[in-house]
């Protein structure tokens, strides 16, 4: 439906029933933009701008909208006309429209007019058309989207000017610039593209369309910068009209939410008197919410007799909190104050743009364009501690200044002498080593406890970060808050393997005591509770508790877990410190988790690999390889590492070896003992011969006249492999099909083989290495070997059945070779089949296979399929041909 009233009017011209000069609009250039009403429902609003000379058959009271949904409408031009200050040739023109959505989406807003402007030099530049016969067209795009911010509500950026008219002069840098904003503070991004015509896509180039500055050459550069919108032509070389389309695009939290196409036409005039004013460059602005800006803009023009109008532009000067202010003084030069009152509401994603423009009152008009970068960022959190506790450190902050904080993000370091870079350098903690740890939510959830992998005797230093617009913005790193931990709860040492059985295995459990705990809040008598679990994460089973004791220091820090499975997995322990007081037990704190070694063995040829693992919270840097013959027996030392994998070699296939491994680690505090030794289970393997030998190097010779190929190959064992007894070879007739075996040669020495399928040498080869009966190990196949068969199969011109023992039948010339079968048909010169066969021997006679009756001396013709034998499969060939066939002695 919205394809057919885009072009109702169009049909009606062509029907006659509209005068086609009123199409002719003279349009300028334009845009549509549209504002947010409510829930899916929006406002658009196109902007032209036409010549007034041509109103009479240019004017238009209504345009045809598409909304990229399907549906369409004609909306009305806002009256009153607006004519635009010092072109009284020009008029601006508004078509408002408003529509309801059904759902959320990307939707191309679109409008079409017949006909540009005539004469526009870089459209059509080579000739083939002319620019008043191309279409006219806007294109915008909505993108509807909850999911990026605002409710998914999305107002298009706005324009302070008309989008013409664009003078600019031959020889004299021109720029231009949209001066647009975005109301919802998103950021904008700037191209210089090909208008758009017919269905709103580009015009092609360079056959319809070329930039300004390319046509007929010699135009020096035309650019667009991209964060500023500024398009400047640096060399003008030809009078006339051109046509240039800017692209804006909207970014909200990096991603894009629509685009504007604007479309402008410039007229490049001669012998100009003119130069542009001049706006002293700005420098980018970074400062923290609650500051004020302020800063001054200046511009001058070179032609002492105009007058400059300066202006500013941008978001700052929308905002609904605490809008900025610019106040000029003078005309030439004229000098700007900038002032702004931040705030913690204009904390965003990314930078404020403020654009400062100054257009002078020559003739023609000239502008400058300037462009400031202000970046408000959130205040630095302030009152880091950090105190450890236990086995962690409790960190606590004061909450942000800004309320509209989201939440805090905790990050931590070992290195007390890192260098944070300046605020406005968008510091990032984890670029100078910091490691994220932890995030809160709510801007008064000011305390975060982090017990992850500390250790003893290390300095943990702490930043603290507030984040805001859904976690895309982060203030400054606070400052750092250090400390380590105290001994005040017990420290693990030792999780020791000294049993090893499925059913009653014993760990040994050792630690450190808390040598600095405040003894005066937590007075004796003190005990210990232990607990177990076969994972680190939960450590829950109450195993037992060692005695009372008046003095800390007297308190046992051993004990023996019995009865215990050591075999199948790790076993993990923690202990608590509690303290009796006023006859309670009370929970002083609990230590770090610790587990066991776990060994595990990888049998192969002549060796066994161990591979080992612990969890624990000291540093271990050392381990020591023991090897038996049966658990519990005695025990060798028979290698060093700091890895955890060892592989013992040189052993014999089928024997029992018996291994334990003996970690040796630190705390890097000097009040706990070092070094830390423990023991894993002990293990039980016996190497195994599981690695295949090297595959041959396989070779063929295949011979099509005795119908036989032969097979040769390398012994693996006199280069890559030690073990090689036999080898297996693998056939098939087809190349690609699957393989079969079809022979086990049981000599390693025996490297020949020959081969035939029934005559045919048609096939293709592998073959594989194999060492003893008792492993049975195959190698990877060989390379692949094939060889084709050679078919052989003649007939003759001329055979005599004339029953004198010779040339009696109709039969291939030599011995025919590799053919599965043929479909032979024999004609008489009439056309007529007079035999027929399948059989690749045929031995026709002569005689008609229909009558009966003996055929005639003649000529006759054949067509025969021959299906040969050959390494793609049955491959048919067709011959065709004549013979004599002579009944008397003519042919012999």
């Amino acid at each position: 439906m919205m394809r057919k009233l885009a072009i109702r009017n169009i049909l009606l011209v062509l029907l006659g029933l509209i005068p086609f000069i009123s199409f002719a609009t003279h349009n300028r250039g334009g845009e549509i933009t549209y504002q947010h009403v409510s829930g899916l429902t929006y406002r658009f609003i196109i902007t032209t701008c036409t010549d007034i000379s041509a109103a009479a058959q240019a004017d238009r009271s209504e345009l045809f909208i598409r909304y990229g949904d399907g549906e369409g409408d004609t909306i009305p031009r806002v009256i009153p006309v607006t004519s635009i200050q010092g072109f009284p040739d020009h008029q601006k023109n508004v078509y408002i429209g408003v529509h309801t959505f059904v759902t959320s989406g990307s939707y191309l807003i679109e409008v079409e007019d017949p006909n540009r402007n005539a004469n526009i030099l870089n459209i059509y530049p080579n000739g083939g058309g002319t620019s008043d016969n191309v279409v006219f067209a806007l294109q915008s795009k909505l993108i509807i989207n909850p999911f990026l911010g605002m409710g998914g509500a999305n107002n298009s950026l706005v324009f302070d000017d008309c989008p013409c008219p664009a003078i600019a002069c031959v020889g004299k840098e021109y720029c231009y610039n949209p001066q647009a904003v975005d109301p919802d503070g998103d950021s904008l991004s700037y191209e210089l593209v090909a208008p758009l015509g017919l269905d709103a896509e580009p015009l092609p180039s360079p056959t319809v369309y070329l930039f300004p500055n390319q046509v007929n050459s010699g135009g020096g550069t035309m650019s667009v910068d991209p964060a500023t919108g500024t398009m400047c032509w640096d060399s003008p070389h030809l009078v006339g009209e051109f046509n240039f389309t800017l692209k804006i695009t909207e970014w909200r939290n990096g991603y894009q939410v629509g685009y504007v196409y604007r479309d402008i036409q410039l007229t490049v005039q001669n012998l100009c008197n003119n130069d542009p004013p001049v706006i002293t460059p700005v420098d980018p602005v970074c400062v923290i919410a609650g500051e004020t800006i302020q800063f001054n803009v200046n511009a001058t023009d070179p032609n002492n007799g105009d007058l400059i109008d300066l202006t500013a532009s941008g978001q700052p000067f929308s905002v609904s909190s605490s809008p900025a202010s610019f106040n000029t003084l003078g005309n030439n030069p004229v000098n700007g104050t900038f002032s702004w009152s931040t705030n913690c509401s204009h904390i965003k994603f990314g930078s404020y743009q403020v654009l400062f423009a100054a257009q002078d009152n020559g003739n023609p008009l000239f502008s400058d364009y300037e462009q400031a970068i202000i970046r408000v960022i959130p205040p630095k959190l302030t009152g880091v501690n950090a105190a450890a506790f236990g086995n962690g450190v409790n960190v606590s902050w004061n909450p942000a200044t800004c309320s509209n904080a989201e939440g805090y993000r905790i990050y931590r370091t070992t290195n007390p002498n890192f260098v944070m870079p300046d605020c406005c350098d968008n510091p990032d903690p984890e670029s100078v080593g910091f490691v994220q740890v932890g995030q809160v939510f709510g801007v008064n959830n000011t305390t975060f406890f982090d017990n992850t992998s500390l250790t003893l005797g290390i300095d943990y230093c702490y930043v603290i970060t507030a984040f805001y617009v859904t976690g895309q913005v982060e203030s400054c790193p606070s400052d750092s808050a250090c400390t380590r931990l105290k001994k005040e709860v017990p420290i693990m040492t030792h999780v020791t393997v000294n049993n090893t059985d499925i059913n009653t295995g014993v760990d040994s459990i050792i630690w450190s005591k808390p040598t600095e705990l405040d003894t005066v809040i937590f007075p004796g008598p003190y005990f210990y509770k232990v607990y177990h679990g076969t994972s680190i994460n939960n450590i829950g089973t109450l195993i037992g508790q060692t005695n009372s004791s008046l003095l800390l220091f007297n308190a046992d820090t051993i004990f023996t877990h019995v009865n215990v499975n050591t075999v199948s997995n790790p076993n993990f322990y923690r202990v608590e410190l509690f303290y009796t007081n006023n006859g309670a037990d009370s929970l002083v704190g609990s230590s770090n988790k610790a587990g066991s070694v776990f060994l595990t063995t990888v049998p192969n040829d002549n060796q066994i690999t161990l591979n080992w693992s612990e969890d624990v919270p000291w540093i271990d840097t050392a381990y020591v390889v023991y090897r038996g013959t049966n658990i519990g027996g005695a025990y060798t030392q028979i290698g060093t590492t700091n890895n955890q994998f060892y592989t013992d070699t040189g052993l014999v296939n089928g024997q029992t070896y018996c291994y334990y491994v003996k970690s040796i680690g630190y705390y890097s505090s000097p009040s706990i003992i070092s070094p830390i030794e423990n023991l894993s289970q002990e293990v039980c393997d016996s190497p195994v011969d599981k690695t295949p030998p090297c595959p041959p190097v396989l070779n063929i010779e295949g011979d099509c006249q005795i119908g036989e190929n032969r097979l040769f190959w390398n012994n693996p064992n006199n280069d890559c492999a030690d073990d090689v007894t036999r080898y297996n070879i693998y056939y098939t007739p087809v190349e690609g099909d699957s393989m079969e075996l079809i022979a086990t040669i049981d000599s390693e020495l025996d490297t020949v083989f020959y081969h035939t399928n029934n005559g045919s040498v048609a096939g293709c080869y592998v073959i594989t290495a194999l060492d003893s009966v008792l492993y049975n190990n195959e190698s990877d196949s060989s390379n692949v070997v094939c060889f084709d068969n050679c078919p052989i199969y003649f007939l003759p011109n001329v055979f005599t059945p004339n029953n004198d023992g010779k040339n009696e039948y109709f039969t291939p010339l030599t011995p025919f070779k590799y053919i599965e079968s043929i479909d032979l048909s024999i004609y008489n010169r009439w056309g007529q089949i007079v035999y027929q066969t399948t059989d690749p021997a045929i031995n026709w006679d002569g005689i008609h296979q229909d009558s009966g009756e003996p055929v005639p001396s003649s000529v006759y013709y054949y067509v025969c399929t021959v299906n040969t034998i050959r390494l793609s499969g049955i491959d048919p060939v067709e011959l065709k041909g004549f013979f004599h066939l002579f009944r008397d002695n003519q042919g012999e």
